[in-house]
């Protein structure tokens, strides 16, 4: 399923050196665990939640929107027009 193509791409994407060994064992191991899935999809799940206790739910806390002082450029240098500024990682072929 998964070729050593497939990891050379994804390694160089990811700014990464891989070689012909590292890249036949990434192969298999990304076609195992795309197998898995699968497996997952093959699975039938009923719609209704037979075993769902409503008092084991977490209960979160609603999101506030709320003014901070803090900027990009109190953390990095490396910022422009207040957005972090990062190397292009995308493949364009």
């Amino acid at each position: 399923m998964f070729s050593i193509e497939d990891v050379k791409k994804i390694a160089k994407l990811s700014a990464l050196q891989v070689n012909e060994a590292e890249a036949e064992v990434f192969a298999q191991q990304f076609s195992n665990i795309l197998d898995y899935f699968q497996i997952l999809e093959s699975v039938e799940v009923s719609d209704e939640t037979v075993d769902r206790d409503e008092s084991m739910m977490v209960q979160f806390r609603g999101d506030e929107l709320k003014p901070s002082s803090i900027v990009p450029e109190d953390f990095s240098p490396y910022t422009e027009n207040h957005f972090f500024k990062v190397p292009k990682v995308i493949d364009a072929s």
